[in-house]
């Protein structure tokens, strides 16, 4: 189901950890009464019943530079599976504020965060914070009911995690070192026994960061690759960004369909699992050949080569151009329509830029025309249209992008399609301060079919993989250094792969796809 394009609000609600009056008289006269539990006509749990709640807050600030409690710091995203994440309570039921004090097996904390198994919450870290701690266990408020594990992930990896805790248990210390994470995912599952009176507490919850003072070093050009879980189906050209840690993957050319056919499927990757989970299909035929990017919480695409529909709704082949585009929100699994592009583009790439987003490059539908058109839509102020920004020198498309120091970066690419592509070296540069666009150190060899598989790691622009001509692929990985106007070449690939997905991870990045496998790596950093 899709709904309109609205502006996308900013969720600033800060979480607040400090009790007033009310809550600590709560809180004192829980401490004269035994626990009870919560008690509703019948089973409120009955039928698979829940009460999703799902915050974002796009513009979540960094961690501070001091020991700070989990319930003052702002969240980049929340779930919860029934009602809202409670600040300093329990989590009650599903209106917000209804919890009581939190009590975990007893002991009373008048600190934290009071949540519901399934429930995530994400946080934005500098990479300066050196350790995560909580006192962890089910809230008194369900008596000995309730099973969950609480999970503390940093950057995709999980860093520690409990037994399943059911309530009455006393409250267990949880600890994580956090050293260079950026990411912090708390999870609290549901233990596989379904989400019923799954009250958890992070109680006592910080994290404790301190100002890097000394240069880091340079970054390494080494890397390591371990296999990671195959994708569900084997794909080429599709489409992917990271989000909270996971890879997410859209669409692409369907392995299970005769040449050359789009699929709608979609799934993303949790390292720390090592697992694929499907999400919702793709609306319609799905897409290969879009612009996708990310402002960190939703994922955006436009452009690209969609299905040829036939009358019983089936779909085969396909159309060299569409001017859908559409935003994947993660916390809800859904999709929403965004404003059309003015004519019908593919292999073009998207960016995500301050508010805005820029589509560069492309063909035209009967490709026959290399193009360096630039379309702008502000999607942060709920633009409804989208307008006209500077040419981009080169016309070229199958080029990779990226955004670093608030500039857009267009990488290679080719000119023409099939045996008769030229592949480019070109790496332009866009300054929206200026509508200009001025020339980078080029990328040695040329490549194309890289849409995909160019991404920002460690303040250098890195390209995985590519082609250097038709159907000949490269190993290379390269990494562009924006402060010296540089290519490094790093650790190649394991095997020569094209129009794969791929993103960073932490240090390193997760590669996965191309050529039409379902095989992929993540590569990790050495010194």
């Amino acid at each position: 189901m899709t709904t309109p394009v609205h502006p996308i609000p900013t969720v600033g609600r800060r979480l607040a950890a400090r009790p007033g009056p009310l809550l600590l008289a709560l809180v004192l006269g829980a401490c004269s009464q035994p626990p009870q539990p919560v008690t509703a006509p019948g089973d409120p749990y009955a039928n698979g019943a829940s009460h999703p709640w799902i915050r974002e807050n796009a513009a979540a600030s960094t961690a501070p530079q001091t020991r700070t409690a989990l319930s003052e710091l702002e969240y980049r995203t929340a779930t919860n599976a029934w009602g809202p994440i409670e600040p300093g309570r329990s989590n009650g039921s599903y209106a917000e504020g209804d919890g009581t004090g939190m009590r975990i097996g007893g002991a009373a904390f008048t600190t934290g965060l009071g949540v519901h198994a399934g429930s995530e919450l994400t946080y934005a870290l500098d990479g300066t914070c050196t350790t995560f701690m909580a006192k962890v266990g089910v809230d008194d408020e369900v008596g000995a009911r309730g099973s969950v594990v609480f999970e503390v992930i940093g950057d995709g990896t999980k860093l520690a995690s409990t037994p399943t805790m059911t309530g009455g248990q006393p409250a267990q210390a949880l600890t994580a070192t956090l050293k260079g994470v950026r990411t912090l995912t708390l999870r609290v599952t549901d233990a596989g026994d379904g989400i019923a009176y799954d009250h958890a507490d992070w109680a006592d919850a910080y994290v404790e960061c301190s100002p890097v003072t000394v240069t880091p070093p340079p970054p390494s050009n080494t890397f390591t690759f371990q296999g990671i879980k195959a994708q569900p189906v084997g794909v080429s050209e599709a489409q992917g960004e990271v989000v909270g840690g996971k890879l997410y993957v859209f669409g692409g050319f369907d392995s299970l369909k005769s040449c050359c056919t789009p699929t709608n499927r979609a799934q993303v990757y949790d390292p720390a699992a090592n697992t694929w989970t499907p999400l919702k299909a793709m609306p319609g035929t799905g897409v290969t050949h879009t612009g996708m990017a990310t402002d960190g919480t939703r994922i955006y695409y436009a452009g690209g080569y969609v299905g040829k529909v036939a009358g019983d709704g089936s779909w085969s082949g396909q159309i060299f151009g569409t001017t859908d585009a559409w935003v994947y929100t993660p916390a809800s699994n859904t999709y929403t329509r965004l404003p059309a592009l003015p004519v019908p583009l593919s292999a073009g790439q998207l960016e995500y830029l301050n508010g805005k987003l820029h589509y560069f490059g492309a063909t035209n539908p009967q490709r026959t025309e290399d193009l360096g058109d630039h379309y702008v839509l502000g999607v942060a102020e709920g633009a409804k249209a989208w307008t006209r920004a500077a040419t981009m020198p080169h016309p070229r498309q199958h080029m990779g992008s990226a955004v670093i120091g608030g500039k857009i970066y267009a990488i290679g690419g080719q000119t023409g399609h099939d045996e008769h592509l030229v592949t480019q070296s070109f790496v332009d540069v866009y300054d929206p301060a200026t509508d200009t666009w001025t020339a980078a150190a080029p990328l040695v060899p040329a490549r194309s079919h890289i849409a995909n598989s160019t991404f920002v790691l460690g303040g250098r622009i890195v390209v995985a993989g590519g082609e250097t001509a038709h159907n000949k692929t490269m190993a290379n990985v390269d990494a562009y250094d924006p402060a010296t106007n540089r290519w490094t070449a790093l650790t190649p690939l394991p095997q020569a792969r094209a129009s794969s997905v791929a993103g960073p991870l932490g240090d390193g990045f997760l590669y996965t796809g191309g050529n039409a496998t379902a095989q992929g790596w993540k590569a990790t950093q050495q010194p």
